[in-house]
């Protein structure tokens, strides 16, 4: 018995022991970056060192740097449009190719300097200064356009290793990507007639009149033949992700699809029945978002009947996961009436788990109400500083992080398109960290494991797996940096 009690005071010193060391490397840890918080270039030695977790709000298209699209068209020697830029990998007819060159030939005509410069700012934000009267968030929202067919062709696996080493090299283990559509749903003319019945039931409060045609509508797009191909579509999505060979002890993948909101409404609904159907059936797939500009007319006209479409599928797929876009908008971009109800409708109607951006939360109607909302639900806030600097001209005053961050809302680091901004993930954590200088290391140590506690996996060994690899790497980390911050930061 004595042994027994021993051991069990033995284990309670060990685990005590324990998180004193613990506690006292977070405050030297505290202490070193009290003393850098002001330099941006210690700080970008300092997150670069610092593991991140995972990265919760990434577009796959988006994060692919315009290099690797540039690399992908000349190794296959695409058309290139000299005038609008626009690549061509199809085989043009003669008509169809006045105009039109060898990506290789126009090369050697222009120089490759020239040709990847004008790509780079074509299909990147790259030294933005738009003199036609182009604005920030369209010169940023029109890049995917500018992709084109270079993003399917990136679908042979390349783009997704390049992200896989991308990652790793920024200490970042976990992506959560908006991969694409599902692509089913084709040759559904009988429920484009819809469209019309859709917006006016919503337009004069017919809830009961809607989820009739819901119901009617889901019945047409779920028929035999789409679930067939979203089961073949999932069956391959398998497939190319174990051939890749993406999940390994440094690194997991999983994958969002999503709808487009500046579509009209029946297609909109389509393309979420399918991704709602979809990401039920499979671990890979872990939940669905939304994406296109919020400010379109089109996003604001059906806004709310988005909110309703979610809602009907959140009733039928209750255990599918939601993350929005919403209040990515700032004053002037829309009418008053149009910026105070985003978010609330998304966390309240549409039941969000996680909302990206929502940059708008000082315009909602009842901001305050909608704090005490998110936290007694446990919404989590996709902080896309970056992203939100460029578009909507955002600044440390007039975004509402510090907001969200007092109010104990979770909050993760994210990306958003970091290729199409020229940025990375250790970006955004130095970009935070300059803008709020109150936040302790502390504090950006929780954002990181919030990366993981909040993700969609659904494989509960693969999220502890990943939540122990943080930890041992966070250990490391502070190891490391307590050993050798004299030698990078001085006294």
């Amino acid at each position: 018995m004595k042994n027994v009690y021993a051991n069990f005071f033995l284990l309670i010193f060990l685990v005590f022991t324990f998180e004193i060391g613990a506690q006292t490397h977070i405050n030297r840890l505290d202490s070193l970056f009290n003393k850098i918080k002001h330099s941006e270039l210690a700080l970008r030695i300092f997150f670069s060192e610092m593991p991140k977790g995972g990265d919760l709000h990434h577009h796959y298209s988006g994060s692919i740097y315009a290099e690797q699209y540039i690399e992908k068209a000349r190794s296959l020697n695409a058309w290139i449009n000299p005038v609008s830029l626009e690549i061509s990998f199809e085989l043009l007819d003669k008509s169809e190719r006045d105009g039109w060159k060898k990506i290789k030939s126009y090369e050697n005509q222009i120089g490759f300097y020239l040709l990847q410069q004008q790509l780079l700012k074509h299909w990147s934000v790259k030294d933005y200064a738009r003199s036609d009267g182009t604005t920030s968030y369209d010169d940023f929202f029109n890049t995917f356009d500018h992709f084109g067919s270079s993003k399917d062709k990136m679908k042979d696996g390349s783009g997704l290793i390049w992200l896989k080493n991308l990652a790793i090299s920024q200490k970042v283990s976990y992506l959560e990507t908006m991969l694409e559509i599902i692509p089913c749903g084709k040759n559904l003319k009988i429920a484009e007639t819809f469209n019309d019945s859709l917006i006016y039931y919503h337009q004069i409060n017919d809830s009961s009149s809607l989820i009739n045609l819901f119901n009617t509508l889901k019945t047409i797009i779920l028929n035999n033949e789409n679930k067939q191909c979203i089961q073949e579509y999932l069956g391959k999505l398998r497939e190319e992700h174990e051939r890749l060979k993406l999940d390994d002890s440094l690194f997991t993948i999983r994958y969002l699809t999503y709808m487009i909101r500046v579509l009209p409404p029946v297609q909109v609904f389509t393309q979420m029945l399918l991704s709602y159907e979809a990401a039920q059936k499979d671990t890979l797939l872990v939940g669905v978002n939304m994406v296109a500009p919020e400010h379109n007319p089109i996003s604001i006209r059906d806004y709310q009947l988005h909110m309703r479409m979610f809602q009907y599928c959140a009733q039928h797929w209750p255990s599918v996961s939601l993350s929005l876009h919403a209040g990515e908008l700032s004053e002037g971009m829309v009418s008053p009436e149009n910026l105070n109800f985003h978010i609330q409708e998304a966390v309240e109607i549409a039941g969000a788990k996680r909302i990206g951006h929502g940059t708008a939360l000082a315009f909602e109607k009842n901001s305050l109400a909608l704090l005490g909302k998110m936290k007694e639900k446990n919404t989590v806030l996709e902080i896309n500083f970056n992203s939100n600097q460029f578009i909507l001209n955002s600044t440390a005053q007039n975004h509402p992080f510090e907001l969200y961050h007092k109010a104990k809302i979770p909050l993760v680091i994210c990306t958003d398109d970091a290729a199409v901004l020229r940025t990375d993930h250790n970006s955004e954590y130095i970009q935070i960290a300059l803008k709020y200088p109150y936040l302790s290391y502390a504090d950006f140590k929780e954002f990181a494991f919030n990366s993981i506690k909040y993700s969609f996996i659904k494989e509960t060994k693969v999220k502890e797996k990943l939540n122990e690899k943080l930890e041992k790497d966070f250990h490391q980390f502070e190891e490391k940096m307590l050993e050798n911050y004299l030698l990078i930061f001085g006294e």
